[in-house]
């Protein structure tokens, strides 16, 4: 089949997988030609563009599977191109297993079904007692808080824990600090269980990193004396700062 003097081709097999990276994830979706094989990325290319072809490597062009890619434009605002490829954040876990669940097509690696299987195991967001080591006391919207962070390390994404001034957001972060400490040390709580459930046999010093303003770094040390003095707290802002060990 010829149109305006060039060779058109019907789009043949169809094969969308989804493969776990070490800090991504990538969507491997292509269409055969006749033998030649068109990434994701190129064909919703074309499909933004208004074409109703793709140009292929022998100059002649292949039809769009027009209904076929409706299903994955969505995933092209979310994703970056990568060769023939769409990748992923892992933050993104969460739209992801949304988007697979109606494409039961897709082939999907054990990396990441346990992560689908942990997602729909999760209880959510839970209130979250004091670690060990914390010596204050949270109140209930601060245990709140201090379990949507925890939720939020568990699955790896990003969030934000915004509030008004003055309602201990420093001490919800000086516990989370803690937890995760108490984590990589395997301390327990005096509940006698792991924290957060889970025991870690990494006791390697890995420290953690508080960015603030300068005018608010006293107050954050005073905080971390004050709730938690078993933290080492390395006040580390001047001129000299690059001396500080």
């Amino acid at each position: 089949m010829e149109a305006e003097g060039h060779r058109i081709r019907h789009p043949g097999t169809t094969h969308v997988s989804l493969a776990s990276g070490v800090d991504w994830f990538e969507l491997d979706g292509h269409v055969d030609y006749d033998g030649e094989r068109v990434g994701l990325p190129k064909l919703l290319e074309a499909l933004r563009q208004g074409e109703d072809f793709v140009t292929l490597d022998d100059g002649s062009r292949g039809m769009l599977p027009s209904e076929w890619l409706a299903r994955y434009a969505p995933l092209a605002a979310m994703g970056e191109a990568e060769g023939d490829k769409l990748r992923f954040k892992p933050t993104q876990a969460l739209l992801l297993d949304a988007w697979l669940s109606a494409q039961p097509e897709v082939d999907i690696d054990a990396a990441f079904e346990r992560v689908r299987e942990r997602l729909r195991s999760s209880e959510g967001v839970q209130p979250h007692a004091e670690p060990a080591g914390f010596t204050g006391t949270l109140r209930p919207y601060q245990r709140d808080g201090f379990g949507w962070l925890l939720f939020l390390e568990e699955f790896g994404f990003g969030g934000c824990l915004a509030d008004d001034m003055g309602l201990g957001k420093t001490i919800q972060l000086l516990a989370m600090i803690v937890e995760r400490r108490n984590r990589r040390a395997n301390i327990e709580p005096a509940n006698g269980e792991p924290a957060n459930g889970k025991a870690s046999n990494n006791k390697s010093p890995q420290p953690s990193l508080v960015v603030v303003p300068r005018s608010l770094v006293q107050n954050w040390i005073e905080e971390a004396r004050r709730f938690t003095p078993e933290l080492k707290v390395l006040d580390y802002t001047g001129l000299t700062r690059g001396e500080a060990r």
